[in-house]
């Protein structure tokens, strides 16, 4: 397996080093075939020609049946003090765990998988003063919604969420506000190679029985960067919601839940995932995490020296969702004024020809039809 370095150096310095990050439902043996897992000791269908999509966050499209979505299911209860707390200012550094993040090569082997397209899983992430709170707050809360729906290209998706800040707790506010600090954005987008620096949004999810979410990609709006923060304590791979990480073979796709776990990945066309149903031998124990992205905030305008910004195939892969339909506007919008000169204006055309070949191929394959 390509990977195979990489996972057996930092097995080796795992042992070496105490998990103080809670229980983890990877083992070694599931370790060595998950290529991208890291360790001190992933809602809307990706690009859909056409669809209307949420700009960004976790925005509601009205493409769907609309079925069952924003249901409250219980009573709210008092809720009780934080046992921990983010100052004002929180960055994503100060609570990250300094034994994967202080080490130059980790941060190196994170850097070039997300670059090239790989999942990171990155195993006892946090603090574990800060990950235990956040299981703490995210286990005791009552203000689940219940949110489904499903899309005539196939795509759906059953689950819960706390969407509405007024329902979010002190320390959801507090860890939003850490995620969308300039400097944690900053942090971001040099250990990922896109554009963090828009919006950063985030909200808790739990995956019941029979919760899912269908093939999808992210690449939604201005997103750049996926995370999803993994805090179940107990729970196991035979319960299903695993995230299944789509580029991988089978045998490396499967990521379970695991306590304290951090998944990132660079949001474009070929980041497909979904989250397998979770089964009814689940029952007692709850998929609980905290996830978001962060957006870009760069919108291409005529006057940008577009063609020298996305001069190769690998600039062209950063681009958003609303970053392409923005470069579409400049040539299909009527009301838009025409590039100038000319010369340029074909160039921009032939700008537009290798993004559309390049990230949204025609299919490998083509149905047999008898006549």
């Amino acid at each position: 397996m390509k990977y195979n370095t990489v996972t057996l150096q930092l097995l080796a310095a795992a042992a070496a080093i105490s998990n103080n990050g809670g229980v983890s439902a990877f083992s070694t043996s599931s370790t060595s075939r998950h290529p991208a897992i890291l360790s001190s000791s992933t809602a809307q269908n990706g690009v859909r020609k056409g669809s209307v999509m949420a700009s960004g966050g976790f925005g509601k499209t009205a493409a769907g049946s609309g079925m069952s979505k924003g249901k409250k299911g219980m009573k709210k209860k008092s809720r009780k003090a934080p046992s921990y707390e983010l100052s004002s200012g929180t960055k994503i550094q100060d609570v990250l765990n300094p034994d994967i993040f202080a080490d130059p090569n980790t941060i190196e082997t994170i850097k070039t998988q997300i670059r090239n397209g790989e999942i990171c899983v990155i195993r006892n992430a946090f603090i574990p003063e800060f990950a235990n709170a956040m299981y703490e707050e995210l286990d005791d809360t009552d203000a689940w919604s219940k949110n489904e729906d499903y899309f005539n290209d196939g795509y759906g998706f059953k689950h819960n969420n706390v969407y509405s800040k007024s329902d979010f707790s002190p320390l959801f506010l507090q860890a939003n506000e850490m995620f969308e600090t300039e400097e944690t954005k900053e942090f971001m987008s040099e250990l990922t190679g896109r554009d963090c620096s828009g919006e950063s949004v985030g909200a808790p999810s739990y995956y019941e029985v029979g919760d899912h979410s269908l093939p999808h990609t992210d690449h939604v709006g201005q997103r750049s960067v996926a995370y999803i923060w993994h805090l179940s304590k107990t729970w196991k791979a035979e319960y299903g919601g695993g995230l299944y990480w789509a580029p991988e073979p089978l045998a490396n796709a499967y990521l379970h839940a695991s306590f304290n776990t951090l998944v990132l990945f660079s949001v474009t066309p070929f980041s497909s995932h979904f989250v397998t149903s979770v089964s009814p031998k689940s029952k007692g124990n709850k998929r609980l995490a905290y996830n978001g992205w962060w957006h870009s905030s760069w919108v291409p305008k005529q006057t940008d020296p577009i063609e020298e910004m996305l001069a190769s195939p690998e600039q062209r892969l950063t681009l958003t969702h609303a970053q392409i339909q923005s470069i579409n506007d400049m040539l299909d919008d009527p009301w838009a004024p025409r590039i100038q000169p000319p010369e340029r204006h074909e160039a921009v055309v032939d700008l537009r020809r290798n993004i559309m070949e390049e990230l949204y191929p025609e299919a490998k394959y083509s149905p047999v039809v008898l006549n």
